[in-house]
């Protein structure tokens, strides 16, 4: 019987079986990554102090700044590829995959070049609000950092390969192992080593990448060989393709990750490194949801774009009024997880670190507006309609910190998430009113861009 129902899920019209075969390898994937995820917090807070793991989590949001200087060439190449991949035009794609690999190696040389120049002029104890006594060799310990994500800025570009071919299961994969890989090096540090945030560093930085390297030559020697990057098919002038829609999802990913980065730093800085972890624990609870939930909208960017691409407009019809019944459901989690987050809280962690519940429920508020956003931004940047979104996210990015600093002085840390809900309310509720539009061809002026 379980046979008979198997296979009828995985009929149906070629994209969507498609896309239903990735969620559901990706489900496998991502129930792996939860539970290292979920086992990482501890076993890191076990190798480390909370105001150690506080520094830390504030050090690495704001290293993930680097992830965003690709002008957004990642995404603009997943858009792009996937359209020459509908129209099948594998020289196309190969320019496109040479030309973003190339073209981040130059910025990746940039980048390093200014923060090898900045760095003796920045002071890291400052920035952090901690002290060389508590945080000994802080400066090598960015600095290293900074090397090896910069390496990660140029490798993880192998993860929209796969995405723009509509397999998410194989990026998730690559995350999930370097995810695994970090929590079993952690492990080992905790029964071999004392407490170091250099090497929490190391293995937090180095893990990802080994993987990367790993995934390069399975994906352009085995798997897409006739994508494989060659300077031959470096090719300037394919820049404007890859930048018209690029850097528009260069300033939103640049302000999502600047609104991340900087309420670890305004936390840090407004209450000290230690409050940052009960912060960041909340948050890594709540974020099960929008992580499974992602899993279901990845499949459905590039599968977008291939259907705009072909006319086929009842199709992502139908894939959204799937996308509504499901967020009702996940509501219904996030009300759930809100109840017993006490519970969860206390067998996950101990009773070292406190989390008060209406920091918990302001999370759960927060998580639910973005994933309602994120159901609606991931068909309209499958459809390559990015400008409301971008003017929004820009504006959003300018009044979080004045905002959440004044509602932190008010109300402490749940100021802050109080501050991120309502500056986020502007996203879901434009999101879904240029979908609207856009499917019922009703769509004008900036609605239709």
């Amino acid at each position: 019987m379980f046979d008979i129902h198997l296979k009828s899920f995985f009929k149906g019209e070629e994209r969507t079986v498609k896309a239903k075969k990735n969620i559901v390898t990706s489900f496998f994937l991502k129930g792996i990554d939860a539970i290292v995820y979920l086992l990482l917090i501890p076993v890191t807070l076990g190798y480390l102090n909370p105001y150690e793991y506080g520094i830390w989590l504030t050090l690495n949001s704001i290293l993930m700044w680097i992830n965003s200087f690709d002008i957004g060439l990642g995404n603009g190449l997943r858009n792009k590829l996937a359209i020459a991949m509908a129209n099948k035009n594998h020289e196309l794609g190969r320019i496109y995959v040479s030309t973003t690999f190339f073209m981040l190696m130059i910025i990746m040389g940039a980048l390093s070049f200014a923060g090898i120049v900045c760095e003796p002029f920045i002071n890291w104890y400052d920035i952090l609000g901690t002290t060389p006594d508590r945080v000994p060799h802080l400066d090598e310990i960015v600095l290293f950092s900074f090397g090896i994500f910069c390496f990660n800025f140029i490798f993880k570009f192998i993860g929209n390969v796969y995405l723009a071919m509509q397999i998410p299961a194989a990026n998730n994969f690559m995350v999930v192992s370097g995810h695994l890989l970090s929590l079993i090096i952690i492990f080992i540090l905790t029964k071999t080593t004392s407490g170091s945030l250099f090497k929490v560093a190391i293995t937090y930085s180095v893990s990802p990448l080994l993987i990367y390297i790993l995934a390069y030559p399975i994906t352009f020697l085995n798997v897409y060989p006739f994508l494989r990057p060659s300077i031959k098919y470096f090719k300037l002038n394919y820049l404007k393709d890859l930048f018209n829609i690029g850097i528009q999802f260069f300033l939103i990913q640049l302000s999502a990750i600047l609104l991340f980065a900087f309420t670890n730093l305004l936390i840090s800085h407004m209450f000290g490194p230690e409050n940052v972890t009960p912060y960041n624990i909340a948050y890594r609870y709540f974020s099960l949801v929008p992580m499974v939930m992602n899993l279901i909208f990845a499949p459905m960017w590039s599968a977008t774009t291939d259907a705009y691409t072909k006319g086929d407009i009842g199709w992502i019809k139908s894939m959204m009024h799937s996308m509504e019944k499901l967020l009702l459901l996940a509501t219904g989690v996030l009300i759930l997880m809100t109840i017993s987050s006490k519970i969860v809280y206390r067998i996950w962690i101990g009773t070292d670190v406190k989390i008060p519940f209406e920091l918990s429920c302001l999370m759960a508020i927060y998580v639910a507006i973005i994933i309602y956003s994120l159901a609606y931004s991931n068909f309209l940047n499958g459809l390559g309609k990015l400008r409301l979104q971008t003017i929004n996210t820009v504006i959003v990015a300018a009044l979080f910190i004045p905002l959440c600093y004044v509602l932190g002085k008010v109300f402490g840390i749940v100021g802050i998430v109080g501050g991120m809900c309502i500056l986020n309310l502007s996203g879901l509720i434009l999101n879904r009113i240029q979908f609207n539009k856009l499917i019922s061809n009703r769509a004008s002026g900036i609605w239709k861009k």
